[in-house]
């Protein structure tokens, strides 16, 4: 039997992407975000979690398709380093996530037509005739935008 590796996050607007298991750390129901002013529109919340500020980032928005009607937030957390604590961002998410089981056999290309992938993408994997991006946390959360 295959072992779940991989969380499919769905951001609305037929855009999703993966993160590894070990990486979604909770799921916030309906959640209280604030917003940041001057910010751009796919970065323009925060969310209180377990007494930290997180940052939320709309990944739709952020590779051009429509913003996130979020009802869901997906705290993530990710290491700069190997061994160093860990970091928390928080995800907007159109639906709860599904575990999935991905091999190497499913490995693809990244989307066609949108280089916004290029930079939050560490790879990208086939499903259900999809290609679905697996999104790279620490380079997501660690830098602004080119």
């Amino acid at each position: 039997m295959s072992r779940m590796n991989a969380w499919l996050l769905d951001f609305g607007d037929t855009c999703r992407a993966a993160v590894g298991t070990r990486e979604l750390l909770h799921l916030v129901d309906a959640p209280s975000a604030f917003a940041v002013p001057c910010t751009p529109v796919y970065c323009s919340q925060i969310v209180l979690w377990q007494e930290r500020l997180l940052p939320v980032l709309d990944i739709a928005a952020r590779v051009g398709a429509l913003p996130a009607t979020a009802p869901f937030l997906a705290v993530v957390g990710y290491q700069q380093q190997r061994g160093e604590y860990p970091q928390f961002g928080a995800l907007k998410l159109a639906s709860p996530p599904k575990q999935l089981a991905v091999g190497d056999e499913q490995a693809c290309r990244l989307p066609e037509g949108n280089d916004a992938w290029r930079e939050l993408a560490i790879s990208c994997f086939e499903y259900r005739g999809e290609a679905v991006p697996v999104l790279d946390l620490c380079r997501i959360f660690s830098r602004a935008p080119d």
